[in-house]
């Protein structure tokens, strides 16, 4: 029996946060939530977090300044950014240092869903 996929959902807006968390716990993914870059790096200090999917425009920290400072402790954490700017420079600048994918807001969730089942594939080496 292979280990369940953790997954770290970080969007300051509440309600995008915890769908997308309820979404992933349903689909079997082990799932946290946190609506700040801080409040993330407070989780990912505490907890084993195999992706990161973070929103792009937050209040404290964007998504490429959280993945900075998660893979100073987690270099292997593979990192998802959501958006709704789609042509923004922080996502270019992300892309160039290691961003993995970069999703366009609204969110289609059977893409997201299939891309986090072949991650686990690769993250977690399950046999296919």
């Amino acid at each position: 029996m292979s280990r369940i996929l953790s997954i770290l959902v970080v969007d300051d807006n509440l309600s995008m946060a915890k769908t997308l968390a309820e979404i992933m716990d349903v689909e079997g993914f082990e799932v946290h939530a946190a609506f700040s870059g801080a409040e993330a790096l407070e989780i990912l200090r505490k907890e084993r977090v195999d992706i990161l999917l973070t929103d792009v425009r937050m209040p404290d920290m964007n998504g490429v300044a959280l993945y900075r400072q998660a893979r100073k402790t987690h270099p292997n954490l593979t990192t998802v950014l959501m958006t709704a700017y789609a042509a923004d420079d922080i996502i270019q600048q992300g892309i160039t240092e290691g961003i993995k994918t970069v999703l366009n807001k609204p969110l289609d969730m059977e893409f997201l869903l299939s891309l986090f089942s072949a991650y686990k594939r690769l993250i977690i080496k399950e046999a296919p």
